[in-house]
């Protein structure tokens, strides 16, 4: 079954999992949980076409373990999606 959210504000999502993601559109997205709140730096990209960078090295998720980083990076990005953005996430690979 599919993650289920509920938009709760133009730019916010609440999903039944318990987190919920607010995109900031001058920047920056917000994560919250029952663990606490994290930061991510993002940056509106307008080129191919409108969409959300991520960068998975910024804000609280440094202080995280690479799962718990890359598990809250997809819910971000399933949010975000849920919200109608197209997100990418930035990788120097």
């Amino acid at each position: 079954m599919s993650e289920e959210f509920q938009s709760t504000t133009p730019n916010t999502a609440t999903s039944t999992s318990g987190f919920s993601v607010q995109w900031i559109p001058h920047g920056g997205v917000l994560y919250q949980d029952a663990a606490g709140q994290v930061r991510i730096d993002s940056e509106l990209l307008v080129k191919p076409s409108l969409g959300i960078l991520l960068y998975p090295g910024s804000g609280g998720l440094r202080n995280m373990s690479k799962s718990q980083s890359e598990m809250v990076l997809s819910n971000v990005k399933k949010a975000l999606e849920y919200l109608g953005h197209r997100v990418e996430i930035w990788s120097t690979e």
